[in-house]
């Protein structure tokens, strides 16, 4: 591998050569004059595959509501979850499919790899299934005091996103969104974010965003410091929603924690029509 400092930089292929880009590098490197690949090593292509193509949807879908920049390994990391949550739903090669049960191995997943919401929120939040076709996360009343943030910040955004995919149809919904606007100036008030959202034959990914603003002369200016914006996926849905009481609680995974979190208060809101 040899990389590319020239004023013309080749990307793709050219003679017995390949361009291409390495954590944001160009790269250089000579075609394989034959591949010997084992049946174990087909299918395993077969797996990676799979895991890729669930991760491309899951990045257009919610791509279409994210705000933050994100870095130029997300697709790798993402890759690397969904084929640890591919792996676990079964052990045969090159016919594995995604469980219901195996995909919450996504939340906490950071498209922010810098920070997660750990770091800015000092509580869980959680995603509520209200019966009338809402996802409902309740927020706390929050001061300067209770958010991470930068010197110059003065105000925080904080936005619920969710999108419905479907694995087997390669297929996604477009997505929804619900945020908030606080101002540290202002007393703090309780609120909620409400995505009209329903799940259907979709498996829906919840993700909860925090971006910093400092205003100036009137305008607000989003903050671009990877300290201090985040956006973790923080539930997913499965497509077929177990029901009780009308009123439905989604758990978080059980392989790591969502967050670290700064205390363990719980906090009530009304909810919003």
């Amino acid at each position: 591998m040899a990389s590319q400092d020239g004023i013309l930089i080749v990307t793709g292929s050219i003679d017995d050569y390949v361009g291409y880009k390495r954590k944001g590098k160009p790269c250089l490197r000579r075609k394989a004059k034959s591949v010997r690949r084992s049946e174990a090593t087909k299918l395993s292509a077969i797996d990676f595959g799979t895991a890729s193509k669930a991760g491309k949807l899951i990045r257009r879908g919610v791509k279409q509501a994210l705000d933050i920049r994100t870095d130029d390994q997300l697709t790798n990391r993402l890759n690397k979850t969904l084929l640890q949550a591919l792996y676990a739903s079964s052990d045969k090669l090159g016919t594995r499919t995604f469980k219901r049960e195996e995909m919450a191995a996504l939340t906490g997943f950071q498209f922010n790899k810098t920070t997660d919401l750990g770091r800015l929120l000092n509580f869980r939040p959680k995603v509520v299934q209200d019966g009338k076709g809402n996802l409902r996360i309740a927020l706390p009343a929050l001061t300067a005091k209770d958010i991470r943030h930068a010197r110059n910040t003065t105000h925080i955004e904080i936005k619920a996103i969710a999108v419905g995919v479907n694995f087997n149809e390669g297929e996604y919904q477009d997505a929804v969104s619900d945020k908030v606007l606080i101002d540290f100036s202002k007393p703090a008030e309780a609120k909620e974010l409400v995505l009209p959202f329903k799940a259907c034959d979709e498996e829906t990914i919840v993700v909860l965003q925090v971006s910093a603003y400092s205003e100036w002369n009137g305008k607000l200016y989003r903050l671009d410091n990877l300290k201090y914006f985040a956006a973790d996926i923080i539930d997913v849905i499965p497509s077929v929603v177990t029901e009780e009481a009308n009123l439905v609680h989604h758990s978080q995974a059980t392989k790591k924690p969502l967050f670290q979190l700064h205390g363990d208060n719980t906090f009530a809101t009304p909810q919003r029509e």
